[in-house]
Formats: structure tokens, sequence, C-alpha cells
């Protein structure tokens, strides 16, 4: 599917009940609005691995990014199967300098958790020694609830957080079920734009997220062994305070018919043209260069920092980096041409062997 002109916003299909049919097979596609459940178990033939496989092949994750003009936070609890992972990145975006970069490895199960509700009862947990976040999403509310504290460890002052994301009055979450190359099928929900308020205190700094703007990633699917893509993602308020948003991917989750790019302004949400990324593998923090067929987006995106986690167990590989900075750039959408200034967020290139 080729979206519409974005003066012209497609009018997407509402999400449907389950990622399967009746018969078992995938709801393939691009729509507006939220999964009450990932279900991969109902998936049958050629769609669902052998059962021995199921655990291996299957990833989860949820990711939740928040900014305002002084500080941007992103973490995420990432569930492999056989392994579990978080990470939390906290960046002064005035002085354009790192709070806190940290990593974390752990088992799924008590301490890792990543389940199956990427909306209402959504709930990601990751604990370990010194550190702890999740994101939830309690039965009957329209918020997400980010929480977390870290130790002070070296350099790095403690982190704390408690910051509410909403979804009223904003656009509506994108939802795709898409096929994978050398996988079975993969389901992601994204929501860009939401409203913020909390606090994330730095040992003794105090930022007040009241006026910030946030996104969420959900993500589950039977992946391929060999996984790669580009992604970008922002969060902000334009010059007249209207929140605004956006998703996009280069080499993942698309096919005919399929994409998760997309574009959030206010209560609206509209789905965009292919995504391509221009930037040095071997150089992150120089610019980077994203736009998209349709015209919609024209950006230039510049980094401050990297989180960078790479490691080499032979059999599972994994090469993953996300620089946090600002966006620059040029937007249309509904019938608005659009200047884009100092726009937090993120890009990722990352590479697997898992």
């Amino acid at each position: 599917m080729t979206p519409n002109p974005p003066d012209a916003p497609a009018a997407l299909p509402s999400a449907p009940p389950d990622v399967a049919d009746d018969r078992g097979a995938p709801r393939f596609g691009t729509y507006a609005g939220e999964l009450g459940r990932v279900e991969l178990g109902r998936l049958s033939g050629r769609f669902q691995p052998p059962v021995p496989l199921r655990p291996l092949r299957r990833k989860r994750w949820h990711y939740a990014f928040v900014a305002t003009n002084e500080v941007a936070l992103a973490c995420a609890v990432v569930d492999l199967g056989y392994a579990a992972n978080a990470f939390v990145v906290a960046l002064d975006l005035g002085a354009e300098r790192p709070i806190v970069d940290l990593s974390m490895l752990g088992l799924p199960g008590l301490l890792a958790r990543v389940n199956d509700r990427p909306a209402e009862g959504a709930e990601a947990r990751f604990r370990t020694r010194g550190a702890r976040l999740s994101i939830e999403r309690a039965e009957g509310s329209r918020a997400y609830r980010l929480r977390g504290a870290i130790g002070s460890t070296g350099s790095s002052p403690s982190l704390h957080w408690d910051v509410e994301l909403s979804t009223d009055r904003r656009g509506p979450a994108l939802t795709v079920v898409a096929p994978v190359d050398g996988g079975r099928v993969n389901v992601t929900q994204k929501h860009a734009g939401l409203g913020a308020r909390g606090l994330l205190v730095a040992g003794a700094r105090t930022y007040r997220l009241d006026r910030g703007v946030g996104g969420l990633d959900y993500t589950q699917g039977y992946l391929a062994y060999r996984t790669a893509w580009r992604w970008a993602f922002a969060c902000g308020r334009l010059e007249d305070g209207t929140p605004f948003g956006f998703n996009l991917v280069e080499g993942f989750n698309a096919a005919a018919g399929v994409s998760e790019n997309a574009l959030w302004l206010g209560d609206r949400m509209t789905p965009l043209g292919p995504a391509r990324f221009r930037f040095r593998r071997d150089a992150l923090l120089e610019p980077w260069q994203l736009a998209t067929d349709d015209g919609a987006l024209d950006l230039h995106f510049r980094p401050l920092w990297v989180h960078r986690e790479a490691r080499d167990l032979k059999v599972i590989e994994s090469r993953f980096a996300q620089p946090l900075g600002l966006f620059e750039g040029r937007a249309r959408a509904f019938g608005r041409a659009l200047t884009l200034r100092a726009l937090p967020g993120v890009t990722e290139d990352q590479a697997m062997r898992w």
C-alpha cells in the first residue's frame, strides 16, 4: 500500500480484534487503533514455528520515549525468549550530555517480563541489583505509566522517574501485522505525540516533564534469525504548542499493504510512504539525513549521544546503536506545511543474529 499524499491522508482500517483470523492466518495489514492482545499462539500452519523453536524465535519488547526542551528519557524491556535485557538513557538536551546510560542483562521470568498486551493491561518489568524499571497500563486506563530507579554508579548520579503518558485526545495508535522474511509474523503497535506529566530526578536535579511529549513501541513476533533495520522516532511540540511525532523504519515491517511509517499531529495520525536513511555507520555522531518518498518528511538529525550494545557470542550476535538527539526539517500533513526545530528523538541502526 502506498499512502495517499500527506495533504489527503489515507483512512486506515480499524485494528482487528485478533492477530489471526478463524483459520489461523495472520491479518496482515496497517491499522489505526490498539490491539487488545497479541496472541501468536492463534497462528497456524506455516506461520507457526515448530514447538521446540517457538521460545527461541519469539521476541518481545516494550520501549518508551519522553522528552521536554530540557531532557529526553528512553527506556526499554526486551524478552528474547532465552534471555532478557533492559536499558535506560537520560540525556540533558540543554547541556548536550548524557545523565545516565545503562544496559542490563537478565533472564525472562520473575525479574524480567513483557506480557502480550500492548495497550490496556500492558506490563513490562525488569529488575536487577541496583536498578528497576517498568512500563504499565492498567485495565480501563488511557494512560501508560513509566517508573524506574537506578542507584548511583561511578560518575552517573542516581536516577528515578515516574511519568504518565496519556493517549487521551491524541491520535490513534498505529498497529501493523507484517510478514517477516526468513521468519513468520511480526506485530507492532506505535504511539507518538502523547501528553506527558511527571518527574525525572537525577541526583540533586529535578526535571519536570509536565509539558513533555512521548511515545511507545510495543513489538512481538516470530522474527528471523538474522534481522536488521534502521529506525527513527521523535516526539515533541511545534512552535504553536501542537504535539507532534513520527515513526520511520527502513528494512523491516515493509511489504505490500504493510508499513509502520506514520506521522502524528495533535489528535490525528496518518501513514507515510517508504523512508530513506543516509548516515555513516562508522561515524554515528555525524548528521543523518532522512526523508519519505511521498515528501511528507525531509529531515536532518543531529545526534548528541549514542547508546550502544554490542555482543558476539558466535551463535548469537547483536550490533545495536541508538543515537539520541534533535531533528530539524520540513513536514507536510493534513494540508499544513510544518517547520520542525529541535525536535527530540532517536535513530537506530541494528543488526542481529538471535
